[in-house]
């Protein structure tokens, strides 16, 4: 189904700055004067403590990939006030954001930190780094990653915490009971169409690094 099929059955659609922010009103200019070039203490003290980011790639077509990182705090490897470090830990191998910056370097990415109600973004451009010094030093369990996204700070700021307040993200006691959802094997095997029951997909993957944290 193409967009504007899906769209169709709707006829009332924003197509202006103006208009939208007739309708959100215009950010106060303390807000846009937020935007850092560099990394500040309070910044780098954040990206110290995150345990997770999300980085967002533009394929070559010109559509987004969010993709997200997770490892012990400490994990991305602050180097300057405009440059980063981000290990790659074993995954599925499709590396859509590697392929994605090879074309167009432009990324984005979101730090959370467990329990802290603001995030950090930045924008800025990556390469990838095959630095064995780089790569060692971000070594876990005695495995250093084959790949590290580095990325050269363009921007940086703090982002407001509402979303974190009103999805109750941190509050694990209001957290929606998600025990009748499928999990990745059951997902995996009907959306590939594998011809194995989600445990023999499962069993299937062991011995093979597939399930390797690190």
């Amino acid at each position: 189904m193409s967009a504007e099929t899906a769209f169709a059955p709707f006829s009332d659609f924003v197509t202006s700055k103006e208009g939208q922010e007739r309708i959100t009103g215009a950010p106060l200019p303390q807000i846009i004067a937020k935007e850092q070039a560099a990394l500040d203490g309070m910044c780098r003290d954040f990206i110290a403590k995150s345990t997770f980011c999300l980085i967002a790639s533009a394929n070559p077509g010109g559509y987004l990939d969010i993709s997200p990182r997770g490892d012990p705090e400490g994990f991305v490897r602050v180097i300057s006030d405009t440059l980063i470090a981000i290990p790659d830990r074993p995954g599925n191998k499709r590396t859509d954001t590697f392929h994605n910056i090879i074309q167009d370097p432009r990324v984005s990415v979101i730090f959370l930190v467990p329990g802290k109600l603001e995030t950090l973004r930045i924008r800025g451009t990556a390469r990838i780094c095959i630095d064995p010094d780089l790569l060692n030093s971000m070594a876990v369990n005695n495995r250093a990653p084959k790949l590290a996204l580095m990325i050269h700070i363009e921007t940086a700021f703090a982002h407001c915490p509402k979303c974190v307040i009103r999805s109750d993200l941190w509050q694990p006691e209001n957290w929606p009971d998600s025990s009748g959802l499928p999990n990745m094997n059951v997902m995996m095997v009907k959306h590939a169409k594998i011809d194995k029951t989600p445990d023999e997909w499962f069993d299937s993957l062991k011995g093979t690094g597939e399930l390797d944290l690190y």
